[in-house]
């Protein structure tokens, strides 16, 4: 089984609901577990909240996906500063060099469109991009470009650079963080699934009993008894 194969097949807030209830209830019906399966002991109640406490100090899946999209957008964000103030600076280039298209060439003319879609691919053009402006900075104010915007070529690659690190960084991180809390969601589930067993046992003629301990069904649910016992 893959290492993010959840083993229950209902929503992790399900889940933890279920857990948190079960293990309130079950420390007042604790004497027909243990009568039934004597290593269902009082203890057992604070194992399941154990477990609980467990995942909800990691990330939830909400929160992660939050915090990718700020991520993402962050990227985004660096990459329109590269496009706009490197069109920018394009446009005084033309007028400087108009007449020069190996000049032009130096700037990225005819690599800009290959770079535009890659984060990566664009920092290393906006580096160089940055020095070549450097290198002709003097004809380019005097053709009335901000030299602030030139010197803050290199700033923009720099942001971009970060951003992308940042964003790289994160998706690694972030299958070690699902790996970990499905880990641990499907402890919580090996703790709860046992006690919904011996509940259709021991309750199989008590509904309101037996509805207290049975995990909540699928949705695809068809009311067998597969959706409440696994063997």
């Amino acid at each position: 089984m893959p290492i993010n194969d959840r083993l229950f097949k209902m929503p992790e807030a399900k889940l933890l609901e279920h857990s948190e209830v079960v293990a309130r209830m079950y420390t007042t019906d604790v004497v027909s577990f243990t009568a039934f399966d004597s290593t269902f002991t009082p203890e057992y109640a604070a194992a399941i909240k154990n477990a609980i406490n467990a995942v909800t100090v990691l990330k939830s899946d909400q929160v992660i996906i939050d915090e990718m999209a700020e991520c993402t957008q962050d990227v985004l964000n660096a990459m329109a500063t590269c496009n706009t103030d490197y069109k920018t600076v394009a446009y005084f280039v033309r007028k400087a060099f108009k007449n020069n298209k190996a000049v032009q060439n130096q700037f990225g003319f005819n690599d800009i469109e290959k770079v535009r879609q890659s984060q990566p691919r664009m920092i290393l053009f906006m580096e160089e991009h940055a020095g070549t402006a450097t290198d002709h900075k003097a004809e380019l104010v005097a053709e009335g470009c901000n030299e602030v915007l030139i010197d803050k070529l290199l700033v923009d690659a720099q942001n971009l650079k970060e951003a992308n690190i940042k964003q790289e960084k994160f998706k690694k991180e972030r299958g070690v963080i699902t790996q970990e809390r499905v880990k641990l969601l499907n402890g919580v589930y090996l703790l709860v699934k046992p006690i919904n067993d011996i509940a259709q046992i021991i309750y199989s003629d008590n509904a309101a009993q037996l509805a207290k301990y049975s995990l909540p069904k699928p949705k695809s649910s068809q009311n067998s008894s597969d959706d409440l016992i696994e063997s």
